[in-house]
């Protein structure tokens, strides 16, 4: 049988944190895709091919084999001229739900990255467009890709932890000092919000998936803090209530006065704990048979290594070009997204209304 294709994928936004890696993962998938057009609405953006800030960790400008490549300042010109299966969409939160509900009504599936808009109502309307016109939407939520988070899944579903009580996330990433403080991601109006919505998303969401449960009521107390005029938070703390009677904290703060994260992250169930921190792995705790003292698992998932936005950032971008030829939703979806975005906006209303805020049905 011959092989399908590669999907004609376009990149829409020249200007985000991490484009230059998502453009460096789409040269790592010819059997899968390639690219044939860029688009930003900035001209200067065009010029530069390079975003004015880039996480320091990634490359600082769209790889040399796209750069040749044909760019649009208008979207509907980008769609009629080079008729893309799929479009990466790297464009900032106020712009990216217009953009994802054209792309979605001319029938382009979609790789967004997260957090994609500036709340749930804002990029509700715009998944449903893609719903509605059979379109395939996978996000950035990449732990959803990594070898250790998906066998923490498939042992969490065995149900081999108990009923939960509590779990805890913590993300700790380097300061707005570190980034730029004009860096976009700290705007608020053009992000909405500050290291929740950035990347305690990615908590949220783990979360979530993770422990099968949704989220029901929120607290939150933020600050911010050593750097003046800051327009979004730097440091949060959110007390989730689990559907099923558990309790939940998350805590993200842009404290690191270097480039690099820490993270931690566990589930606490009556039968038993699963905990990661950094690594490629996580340990179980558990009483030790006939004993009367905790036993330690060691369960190792490393993953290879890959350039660009690294190995889960290729295996979504296969995925969703996977789910769009077998015409199934992506393992890190559009709904997914949304779910970890009105837990996130239950926060800021907590946080400014200083009060336990119920989270909106879905």
């Amino acid at each position: 049988m011959e092989a399908p294709r590669p999907l004609r994928l376009a990149i829409v936004g020249l200007e985000h944190y991490h484009v230059t890696a998502w453009a460096e993962t789409a040269l790592l998938c010819p059997e899968a895709v390639e690219v044939v057009a860029l688009h930003d609405p900035d001209p200067d953006a065009i010029r530069r091919l390079a975003p004015r800030y880039v996480d320091p960790a990634l490359a600082p400008a769209i790889p040399g084999p796209l750069r040749s490549l044909p760019a649009e300042t208008d979207l509907e010109r980008l769609i009629a001229e080079h008729r893309p299966d799929l479009a990466l969409v790297m464009l900032p939160n106020e712009q990216a739900p217009g953009a994802i509900a054209r792309l979605a009504a001319a029938g382009v599936h979609l790789l967004v990255d997260k957090p994609a808009a500036r709340s749930a109502d804002e990029l509700a309307p715009a998944l449903a467009i893609a719903r509605a016109n059979g379109v395939r939407v996978a996000t950035g939520l990449v732990r959803r890709y990594a070898g250790a988070w998906r066998a923490a899944r498939d042992l969490v579903a065995t149900g081999r932890l108990g009923p939960l009580i509590s779990a805890e996330a913590v993300f700790a990433a380097s300061t707005v000092q570190v980034r730029g403080a004009e860096n976009p991601i700290f705007d608020p109006l053009g992000a909405g919000g500050g290291i929740l919505s950035w990347l305690g998303v990615h908590d949220v969401d783990a979360l979530l998936w993770l422990s099968g449960e949704e989220a029901v009521e929120v607290s939150a107390l933020a600050a911010r803090v050593a750097v003046p005029g800051l327009g979004v938070e730097n440091a949060i703390s959110v007390a989730i209530r689990l559907s099923g009677g558990g309790i939940a904290t998350v805590h993200d703060a842009y404290a690191l006065p270097a480039r690099g994260y820490r993270t931690w992250f566990a589930l606490r169930g009556a039968a038993g704990s699963l905990e990661m921190g950094p690594g490629e792995g996580f340990s179980v705790l558990a009483p030790e048979p006939d004993g009367p003292f905790l036993a330690t698992e060691r369960h190792e998932h490393p993953d290879p290594v890959a350039g660009g936005y690294g190995e889960g950032g290729r295996r979504a971008l296969l995925d969703l070009v996977a789910a769009i030829r077998e015409g199934r939703d992506p393992a890190a979806s559009g709904a997914g997204l949304l779910a970890a975005l009105r837990v996130i906006d239950a926060a800021y209303r907590s946080v400014r209304e200083g009060r336990v805020i119920r989270v909106a049905a879905g």
